[in-house]
C-alpha cells in the first residue's frame, strides 16, 4: 500500500497541474505581457516558495485532520488512496472533455466519501463549511471583477497606458500564483506528505525536496492540460484581452488569498471563471458565451457528489478486499 500511495500522490499532482495550473494561465495566455514559458516558471516558483518560506500549511491541515483524521496505517491509509483515486477519476473525465472543474470540490467530496466508506469519522460541519465557501467563491470573484472593471477599466484604455497595463498584468499574475501556492498547492502537498510519511502532529511537514518534486509533477500536468483547459476559459467563456486578464487575475488573487489566511481550501479555476464572467458582464452581458458558462457550472455541480460516490466505492472495496 505505501508504494501505491506514492504513485497515487504523483498522479494527483500531475492532475492538479492539468486542471488548476492550466486555469491559472488561461486568462493571460492569449494576451501580451508574458510568454508561456515565463508564466509557467513563475507559477512553479510560487509553488516552491509559498509553503517553504511564506504561508505555512494551514489549508493542508484542514484537509488531513479537520475533515477526516487520516493516519499512516490501516483504515487511514486506505481512505487516502480511495480519496485520491476518486478525485482523480472524476477530474480526469472532466479534463478529457475540456471542463476546468473544481479540484477542491473533487478532493473534498472524495475525502468525505472515502471516510464514510472506510468507517472513519467525518466532520460534517467542516464539510458543509468548505462546500458553502467553495460555491460562494466564484460568485465573490465575479462581483469583485465587475466592481474593479466598472471603476478601473476606463483608465486602462489607450495606447499610452499599454506598457503600464502590461506591467500590472505581470504583477497580478505573480500574486495570483502566490495565492494558489497558499491554497491550492497545499492540496498536493497534503496528499504527497501523507504518502511519504511526512505528517507531524497537527501540521504537514514540508521538506524542501518534497515541495520541489511536487512542483515538477505539477509542471508536467500543466503542459499536458494547458491547451484544452485554457481554450475553454480564455476562448469559451470570454474573448480575453489584456484588461480582462488583469482584472480576472486581481480578483481571483483576492478571493483565494483571503481563504488561505483562514485555512479554507478553494479552487483557483472557480475564481478565475467567475472573475472572467464578472469582467465580461461589466462591458456587456452579450460578451459572455453563456452556453460555456452553463457547461462549466454543470461540471462543478456534479463534481463533489460524483467524487464522493466513487471514493466511497473505492474505500469499501479496499477495506474488504
Amino acid at each position: 500500500m505505501p508504494e501505491l500511495l506514492i504513485v497515487v500522490a504523483a498522479l494527483f499532482a500531475v492532475t492538479a497541474g492539468a486542471n488548476d495550473g492550466s486555469s491559472i494561465l488561461a486568462a493571460g495566455l492569449r494576451v501580451p505581457g508574458l510568454r508561456p514559458i515565463a508564466s509557467i516558471s513563475i507559477l512553479l516558483g510560487a509553488i516552491v516558495v509559498g509553503p517553504l518560506f511564506l504561508f505555512g500549511t494551514g489549508v493542508a491541515t484542514t484537509l488531513t485532520h479537520r475533515l477526516v483524521p487520516f493516519s499512516l496505517s490501516g483504515s487511514g491509509e486506505t481512505a487516502l488512496v480511495a480519496a485520491a483515486l476518486g478525485s482523480l477519476c472524476v477530474i480526469f473525465v472532466l479534463n478529457m472533455v475540456g471542463l476546468p472543474s473544481s479540484l477542491t470540490l473533487a478532493l473534498i467530496g472524495a475525502i468525505a466519501g472515502a471516510g464514510f466508506g472506510s468507517g472513519l469519522t467525518v466532520s460534517r460541519s467542516t464539510l458543509l463549511e468548505i462546500i458553502a465557501l467553495g460555491l460562494f467563491a466564484p460568485l465573490l470573484a465575479m462581483v469583485i471583477a465587475f466592481a474593479i472593471a466598472r471603476f478601473a477599466l476606463g483608465a486602462l484604455e489607450g495606447s499610452q497606458v499599454t506598457r503600464r497595463t502590461r506591467f500590472l498584468h505581470v504583477v497580478a499574475f505573480a500574486l495570483q500564483c502566490l495565492a494558489y501556492s497558499a491554497n491550492g498547492g497545499q492540496k498536493m502537498l497534503a496528499v504527497s506528505a501523507i504518502a511519504v510519511g511526512a505528517v507531524s502532529g497537527s501540521l504537514i511537514g514540508n521538506p524542501w525536496w518534497l515541495v520541489v518534486v511536487v512542483a515538477l509533477l505539477f509542471g508536467i500536468g500543466v503542459l499536458t492540460g494547458l491547451r484544452r483547459i485554457s481554450a475553454t476559459l480564455s476562448q469559451g467563456v470570454l474573448a480575453v484581452h489584456l484588461r480582462h486578464a488583469l482584472v480576472a487575475e486581481t480578483s481571483s488573487f483576492a478571493v483565494v488569498m483571503s481563504a488561505s489566511l483562514v485555512g479554507v481550501p478553494l479552487t483557483m479555476s472557480q475564481s478565475v471563471a467567475g472573475a472572467l464572467v464578472g469582467v465580461g458582464v461589466s462591458e456587456s452581458r452579450h460578451r459572455i458565451r453563456w452556453s460555456e458558462v452553463t457547461r462549466i457550472l454543470g461540471a462543478w455541480l456534479i463534481t463533489l457528489p460524483a467524487s464522493m460516490i466513487v471514493a466511497a466505492v473505492f474505500a469499501a472495496v479496499l477495506r474488504w478486499r
